[in-house]
């Protein structure tokens, strides 16, 4: 697999690419950061042309952990994989009573636990035997991610518990000032690659009079390094002002994951990130002349990585030194997108929705269920004054449309107070559902530049429209706007 190897960037659900995608026992290293009530509001990243933040969270994966029947469907799910494919029926009783006692206890902790579970378990799949996982979190969650780990990979895989312990950050005159991060380390079997020497970290001054032999010469050159501890106090977090910062708000510096590469990797080896953000693991492993592969549910991140890694190593192709999967490019793609999206028991169901809300520079909704029929929205400033204006939005794969979508949206816009409405399709919209559309008039800008300028409040755009990059007739100059 490796020495064919093209690199590759995936857009979609990491559970599905994962079974899809990416062979059994090829991956050598797995680092992921997943989130988890950590404040990791995604609209973050996609920052307004004022700083002022957007009044619904922008989807990547976010932390509204509910448990629905989805969950509850793919708790089942897991039981049966443990005991029917892994013969793990320890981990399986053990995951029942668990289950049974979160449902009351903790739902939102059981809902991320079972979309951790499943994860997880394919995850170990895919490494090689010698490979090794490094899972990144924060202690919120990390007691409790620990057990599906132990229950997974074997507690006799466990490595290390690292503790990143790092300066940045704010201090509160509540409780103790929180200062590190947790970093499990597991191995798939007894027989994975570790490689310390290329991990050798500094003496201090103190350290080297401590290791003068008695004459009190001092040590040779090739002992003033030291072997990394569990505890990595020598890398920093990124402060606001770094030159590696994207503007994601969990981003982590390039040197932690080039140590953890260079710890369990060699050159050529394949480096898999399932949760990859902003690429910071791409970037590192590209760095180290490692191949790679990162997955992520959020079409902004895919652009972002791509152009990060033009803009640091800058001969590389697309192509030829790398690929993009599961962004559509034709109507033949939307519709495999919409298939799979209607096959998929996953995040994977979505897809088609925020792929056609993001290609109109709108924000998906969070919420898979009681959101009014409100899948997204557009904002924009709708006075001198900067007063916020909104266009929801609602996207329908359907073959067939009618007319009552449109009259569904407009007391769906009415009921919010929103401004305007778009209905983004994938066939072409009936006559009748113009007329429909027509009928609720116009909107205006209250004073400005575009005062006098009317936009039709309720807009329909299929899919192929969006495709040929056609986007809502919006007053644009003052549009919210990812960067």
């Amino acid at each position: 697999m490796s020495e064919n190897f093209v690199n590759q960037i995936y857009y979609g659900d990491n559970l599905d690419v994962m079974n899809d995608k990416i062979a059994d026992n090829s991956i050598d290293l797995i680092y992921l950061d997943p989130p988890f009530n950590s404040n990791r509001n995604y609209n973050r990243i996609y920052s307004t042309n004022t700083g002022m933040p957007v009044p619904e969270e922008a989807i990547a994966f976010c932390d509204a952990w509910e448990l629905t029947e989805d969950k509850i469907e793919h708790i089942k799910l897991f039981t049966e994989e443990l005991r029917g494919q892994d013969n793990n029926e320890n981990f399986a009783n053990f995951w029942e009573a668990w289950v049974k006692n979160l449902q009351f206890q903790n739902q939102k902790i059981l809902s991320y636990l079972v979309f951790m579970a499943r994860r997880l378990r394919i995850m170990k799949r895919k490494l090689k035997d010698t490979g090794s996982l490094f899972l990144h979190c924060d202690p919120t969650a990390s007691h409790y991610v620990k057990i599906i780990l132990d229950g997974i990979f074997g507690e006799n895989n466990f490595k290390n518990e690292i503790i990143w312990h790092y300066q940045t950050g704010g201090i509160s005159k509540r409780w103790l000032a929180k200062k590190h991060d947790i970093i499990f380390w597991y191995s798939k079997t007894n027989s994975y690659n570790y490689f310390p020497k290329n991990i050798m970290t500094k003496r201090t001054e103190k350290s080297l009079k401590r290791a003068q032999n008695p004459k009190g010469a001092r040590i040779l050159s090739s002992n003033r390094e030291k072997l990394p501890m569990d505890v990595w106090t020598d890398i920093q977090a990124l402060n606001p002002m770094s030159k590696e910062r994207l503007g994601y708000p969990t981003q982590k510096p390039v040197a932690l994951l080039e140590r953890i590469i260079k710890a369990t990797t060699k050159e050529g080896d394949i480096v898999l990130d399932p949760f990859c953000g902003c690429g910071t693991t791409l970037d590192a492993a590209q760095n180290l002349k490692r191949k790679w592969i990162g997955i992520d549910i959020c079409m902004l991140s895919t652009t972002l990585i791509e152009e990060r890694l033009k803009n640091n190593y800058k001969i590389l192709i697309k192509g030829k030194d790398y690929i993009i999967d599961g962004i559509p490019i034709t109507m033949e793609q939307v519709k495999a997108l919409i298939e799979k999206s209607d096959k998929s028991k996953n995040e994977g169901r979505y897809q088609f929705q925020y792929w056609a809300i993001e290609k109109v520079q709108g924000f998906a909704s969070t919420k898979k269920s009681g959101d009014g029929g409100i899948d997204g929205s557009i904002y924009f400033y709708k006075d001198e004054n900067k007063t916020l204006g909104r266009m929801i939005l609602s996207v329908k794969s359907n073959k067939k449309l009618q007319a009552s979508f449109i009259r569904d949206l407009i007391g769906t816009m009415e009921n919010n107070n929103a401004d305007m409405a778009g209905l983004i399709s994938y066939a072409p919209p009936s006559q009748d559902m113009l007329n429909e559309a027509k009928k609720s008039g116009t909107f205006k800008m209250k004073d400005g530049l575009f005062a006098n300028v009317e936009y039709p409040r309720v807009q329909i755009l299929t899919a192929e429209e969006i495709l040929n990059g056609k986007k809502f007739n919006l007053p644009y100059s003052r549009l919210i706007k990812k960067t």
